[in-house]
């Protein structure tokens, strides 16, 4: 979810690699992982290596949770253009307490710089894997980071399919938010994730849906609302801010 800073512990991660000798039912794993005590079993595709926690009882839906994965890849890449310097990883949990005992974060957050998503079954398809590839779209880092614009694409790209401007509207009812501009740039930023993700994403699925994809991108690599007001014009970004709030309830 957020951008972390990534433990030193991870490092122990990528530590004895052991070669598979069993095949799983409808997925083949290609290694394993043992460290602070946990056993990863490790799945290499084409766009994602993917190390499960606990793939006894994992493996059942495995094969699914891969190729959906693979295909929501390819999906969001198609509009960013990554070129990370590494294959992103997704580390799949299967007790969500241990991890946030061992991580120090509740899952899910992603960690662009070291290209990994610490997720848990269940968690949109899009979220975690959008914050890593519009980090290293183009192949280059983002410049400016603002947490409405971060996460709010992250939302808009989940690949839900659920109505963003309603969701939005709940969320902000007797909120006492008067603008976006509180929570992208104001004295809200740090109001609730129930709350703050359905507006932030709804925002950026209005922005998206206006096909205007140079000055979209620029403004996921460049985040401020100051970058916004110099992309899209100063008058028009205002313009659409209110045209947002007005559909939202605010």
């Amino acid at each position: 979810m957020k951008y972390c800073i990534v433990l030193s512990v991870f490092v122990l991660l990528f530590a004895q690699c052991k070669t598979p000798n069993d095949v799983l039912p409808n997925v083949e794993p290609t290694g394993y992982y043992d460290t602070l005590g946990i056993h990863w079993t490790a799945v290499e595709k084409n766009n994602i290596i993917y190390y499960f926690h606990d793939f006894n009882s994992q493996s059942s839906f495995a094969a699914q949770y891969i190729d959906e994965h693979e295909s929501a890849y390819v999906t969001i890449n198609n509009v960013f253009n990554a070129k990370m310097p590494r294959k992103l990883r997704f580390f799949i949990w299967g007790d969500t307490a241990l991890a946030n005992q061992l991580l120090g974060h509740p899952l899910g957050f992603t960690t662009p710089t070291q290209c990994a998503c610490y997720v848990m079954p269940g968690q949109t398809v899009g979220h975690e894997m959008t914050h890593a590839i519009t980090y290293w779209g183009g192949g280059v880092p983002s410049i400016e980071y603002r947490r409405f614009i971060n996460e709010g694409v992250a939302v808009a790209f989940d690949l839900s399919g659920r109505d963003r401007i309603s969701m939005a509207k709940k969320a902000a009812a007797g909120q006492g938010i008067s603008s976006i501009v509180e929570l992208w740039d104001g004295n809200k930023q740090n109001i609730s994730e129930e709350v703050f993700y359905p507006i932030a994403g709804a925002f950026m699925d209005y922005l998206n849906k206006l096909n205007e994809s140079d000055k979209f991108y620029a403004l996921v690599k460049d985040q401020s609302l100051q970058s916004a007001q110099n992309i899209y014009g100063k008058d028009r970004m205002d313009a659409l801010i209110a045209g947002f709030n007005s559909q939202i309830g605010l």
